[in-house]
C-alpha cells in the first residue's frame, strides 16, 4: 500500500476531511513520535489498538568484510539508539 492509497482510504473514513488534510494529521502525528522519543528515551507511543513506538538500544556488533576489494577487513559499528514498533498481541493475531 502506498502513502496515497492510505490516504485515501483514511480519507473515505473520515467524513468531511480531505486527503491534504489527512496528509498533515499524519505527519504531524510522526512528528510528535519523534519529537517525544528523542527528547525522552525511556517513554512510548501508543498507536491506537495496534502497538506502540519505542527506542531499543542496539549493541556494538563486529564483523568482516567478505567481498570486494577490502575483503576481510574488519569493522565495528557502534551501539547506538533506534526507534522501533512493538505490534500488540491483539494485532498480531490477524
Amino acid at each position: 500500500m502506498t502513502k496515497n492509497e492510505v490516504l485515501k482510504a483514511v480519507a473515505n473514513k473520515v467524513e468531511g476531511a480531505s486527503q491534504k488534510d489527512i496528509a498533515v494529521i499524519l505527519d504531524a502525528f510522526a512528528d510528535v513520535i519523534t519529537e517525544t522519543l528523542t527528547a525522552n528515551h525511556a517513554e512510548s507511543v501508543p498507536v491506537g489498538k495496534l502497538g506502540k513506538f519505542k527506542v531499543k538500544t542496539v549493541p556494538e556488533r563486529r564483523g568482516k568484510i567478505m567481498m570486494g576489494d577490502r575483503k576481510g577487513e574488519e569493522y565495528v559499528t557502534p551501539q547506538h539508539d533506534e526507534i522501533c514498533f512493538k505490534m500488540s498481541k491483539s494485532a498480531k493475531q490477524l
